[in-house]
């Protein structure tokens, strides 16, 4: 463990019951680089020690935000990008890379260095891409105080802050994914769009308004409507729509003395035959069953 001045870092010894957890940390630091400074500074640690002309390969993932201050970052899948206060970057096991700051600017970082079988995981679900590894998040709040509570528990390193750790991490992850999502939409006309649908299904949960319809409301075409309508919510809009009535239903099997026949005419189901597989195709279970064990 490493204090000096504006700098704080700490490498962690990692026990089985971390690993069997599927996520653990084996490091965190902050550094504040000060404008005109040799980057990085020459006491790192040998394991992790580089300089921009050789750059490194890492044996673990990393995750840093630049919280004040501009640099650039390259990797051996990338080009040399600008990074600026506000992004974050993520270096990947076994691939080249280098960074620094800005001389004239200096930077603030804050890092995370962590592995397991639920990183992998995300990898291969490409949420983690060593194709795109700088991603602008702004300067939120939220996930600055979420790397400060992470450098507070490997400080302390009580009993089982592996845990509490590793579940803040997935925030970020969390944090950062989001992010990345919305910002295809943040300030577009587009958005306003997908909320005024979004209001119209809710709305019509009891009806069976088709989404041609919906998209016309809206002043788009269906194909656009369709496409946008999944990349901003991750979903169809007719699983959307089906999903708000499956929910409406659970409540109504529940709090109500309808039939299933009129649950399902009431959601605007034509065929109540088809509202039951349905509903046993998203929840796993009868609607018949649903009540009767909820109920009971």
């Amino acid at each position: 463990m490493t204090y000096q001045g504006n700098r704080f870092y700490k490498y962690l010894t990692i026990g089985e019951d971390d690993k069997r957890w599927g996520i653990y940390l084996t490091g965190a630091g902050h550094i504040k680089v000060e404008k005109n400074t040799e980057y990085p500074l020459v006491d790192d640690p040998s394991h992790h020690y580089f300089h921009w002309t050789t750059g490194r390969r890492l044996s673990e993932y990393q995750i840093l935000f630049i919280t004040k201050g501009q640099g650039l970052f390259e990797s051996e899948m990338t080009s040399i990008r600008k990074v600026n206060a506000g992004d974050i970057f993520i270096l990947f096991p076994d691939i080249w890379h280098r960074f620094k700051p800005d001389k004239a600017t200096g930077w603030d970082e804050y890092w995370i260095e962590f592995d397991g079988e639920i990183i992998k995981h995300f990898r291969n679900m490409e949420f983690l891409n060593p194709n795109n590894p700088v991603i602008a998040v702004g300067l939120q709040e939220e996930i600055a105080e979420n790397y400060l509570k992470i450098l507070k528990l490997i400080k302390d390193e009580k009993p089982g802050f592996q845990y509490i750790a590793s579940g803040i991490l997935i925030q970020i992850l969390g944090q950062l994914f989001a992010s990345r999502k919305y910002h295809l939409f943040e300030g577009k006309i587009i958005e306003n769009k997908i909320r005024q649908a979004k209001l119209i299904i809710m709305e019509n949960v009891n009806t069976p308004i088709s989404q041609e319809d919906i998209a016309g409301n809206i002043g788009m075409g269906y194909s656009l409507y369709r496409k946008k309508f999944k990349e901003y919510t991750g979903v169809s809009p007719t699983q959307y729509q089906i999903q708000l009535k499956i929910n409406k239903a659970k409540d109504l099997l529940i709090t109500s003395n309808q039939t299933l026949k009129e649950i399902a005419y009431n959601l605007g189901f034509e065929f109540p035959d088809y509202f039951y597989r349905l509903f046993k195709q998203k929840t796993g279970i009868t609607p018949s069953d649903f009540r009767e064990k909820n109920i009971r």
